[in-house]
């Protein structure tokens, strides 16, 4: 009698011959279709909606290769401190780069290697859906789980159409893909065998593992814009959206806490960032300060005289800076004598007043103009009910005065205030008739005059672009001397800090191209 057969050993034998040969003799039938990704569907401006929206173009690195991904942008305000943030993943470039990262050859362990045709990812609705084909090999393994561990000949292959559904979470700000659904079907017509004696099982556990490590070590991190990332916005929701046909998007939607230091540190990194560009100029400030300073001009006599404001800006509470600033009237200073000799005072029927000699100084918190005046007396003749007429010259003189004046603040532009004028050396100045006829006080008249003068020059600092979008209200201003009686103005403002202002900025930031542009 023949040597009798161990049935279990010859079943497994040709089991295993049968799961061999059923790799060829699998179809496709069971392989998932995807549709071809439409890259040049718009993003609907409804998933990034805000007052003020970018467009951040970005990459990230993928197994040797860059991967092109967006991020759409859209911030508003929603609250006295807080600024609504809406954003839109468009992952399309990381969706049709996918087949390339994916396909190919993964050792899951010593006694399973998987190779990969990975068909594609779709987005369908809210959810993801993805299929690849796997070629699955048993393999022997010698001297398993020891460092001497190494693998054998093959002992099975058998083909796999994989469908797999995704869902989409939140790891901090980052993008995170997991594994919701995974279903496996073997090829072929005795593919059901692999399943049988536990092969199918396996290349699942295999599946799943090399999926979860991948998944959780290539998250999807959308950086920001420096000046977007200081305001630290905190994405709480994220949902997958379909974009044209099928073509995967993420919508997150958060919010951001803004205040005080906020906006004082997106001034500092304009300041070193602007690179010259701008009217303003940074200075070096302790941390949690910003000092610049900028230059304007003032016409006189159409004439552009330079002024310089110095400023320093400091967080006073969560949502107010304060600024402390000292307007530099020296260029006006200088070159005022010139403007003003021949400048006329009054001009009455009896009196002709003119400016011959100027100069003014600083003295503490006060101002002192000092200055010539050459004042003509003149025979006024009455001509008439109500009606005078200039006469001769009665009488020429040379008039030393001092004048000391204040400054105050007017709706932010500073007006210089006469406040007393004497003769120097102390003396009458005289009387002047009038055109009235009545003889009266050339001091009274000069003090008028000036004043009036004064209130009409009126400085009103014309403020750059970056500091004008934040609307300081000044609320004192007074005299301060520079140097050795240089003259100059401090002045003191408040800025109130709202989303409004932080929005404000960004849009003036993003109009300088300091930001990405709007989509």
């Amino acid at each position: 009698m023949r040597g009798k057969r161990n049935g279990t050993p010859f079943i497994a034998s040709v089991c295993a011959a049968i799961l061999a040969l059923s790799a060829c003799t699998g179809s496709a039938e069971d392989a998932m279709t995807f549709r071809e990704v439409d890259l040049q569907s718009p993003v609907p401006p409804a998933a990034y909606a805000g007052d003020v929206a970018f467009r951040v173009a970005q990459s990230f690195a993928a197994r040797g290769q860059e991967v092109p991904f967006a991020l759409y942008l859209g911030l508003a305000p929603a609250g006295e401190t807080r600024l609504a943030a809406n954003a839109f993943g468009d992952m399309r470039g990381l969706q049709t780069a996918l087949p390339g990262l994916l396909s190919g050859p993964i050792d899951a362990s010593c006694s399973i290697g998987l190779n990969v045709d990975f068909g594609g990812i779709e987005a369908e609705g809210d959810v993801l859906r993805a299929g690849a084909s796997v070629k699955a090999s048993l393999y022997r393994c010698k001297d398993r789980d020891t460092p001497e561990e190494r693998r054998g000949f093959r002992m099975i292959s058998q083909s796999v159409e994989v469908n797999a559904r995704l869902r989409a979470g939140l790891a901090g700000n980052c993008i995170r893909l997991e594994l919701a659904d995974l279903g496996l079907k073997p090829r072929g017509i005795l593919g059901g065998l692999a399943t049988l004696f536990g092969f199918t099982e396996r290349v699942r556990a295999a599946i799943l593992e090399k999926a979860e490590t991948v998944l959780a070590e290539n998250l999807v991190c959308p950086s920001l814009p420096e000046p977007v990332a200081i305001l630290e916005p905190q994405f709480t929701t994220l949902g997958v959206r379909e974009v044209g046909g099928g073509g995967v998007g993420m919508a997150l939607s958060g919010s951001a806490d803004i205040g005080a230091d906020n906006l004082v540190a997106i001034l500092a990194w304009l300041g070193a960032n602007a690179e010259g560009d701008g009217a303003l100029r940074f200075v070096p400030a302790p941390p949690g300060q910003v000092r610049f300073d900028f230059d304007n001009s003032l016409e006189v006599k159409g004439e552009d005289l330079a002024y310089g404001i110095d400023a320093r800006l400091s967080p006073v509470d969560a949502t107010r800076i304060g600024m402390e600033a000292l307007l530099d009237l020296g260029g006006i200073q200088k070159r005022l004598p010139d403007l003003l000799t021949g400048q006329e005072v009054i001009d009455s029927c009896g009196g002709h007043v003119t400016i011959e000699r100027f100069e003014t100084e600083a003295d503490g918190a006060a101002v002192i103009a000092r200055a010539s005046l050459e004042m003509e007396s003149f025979d006024c003749l009455r001509t008439g009910e109500g009606s005078w007429e200039r006469g001769a010259l009665e009488e020429t003189k040379q008039v030393d005065v001092r004048a000391d004046l204040s400054a105050e603040l007017v709706e932010g532009c500073v007006v210089f205030r006469l406040l007393d004028l004497t003769r120097d050396p102390p003396g009458a100045l005289g009387q002047i008739q009038t055109a009235s006829g009545r003889l009266e006080a050339a001091r009274a008249l000069v003090l008028e005059a000036v004043g009036l003068v004064l209130e009409e020059a009126a400085l009103c600092p014309e403020l750059p672009p970056e500091l004008a979008v934040l609307k300081p209200h000044f609320d004192y201003g007074a005299p301060q001397e520079i140097g050795e009686g240089g003259l100059g103005v401090a002045m003191k403002a408040s800025i109130d800090v709202s989303p409004e202002t932080i929005v404000d900025m960004l849009s003036l930031l993003q109009d300088r191209g300091l930001l990405p542009a709007a989509p």
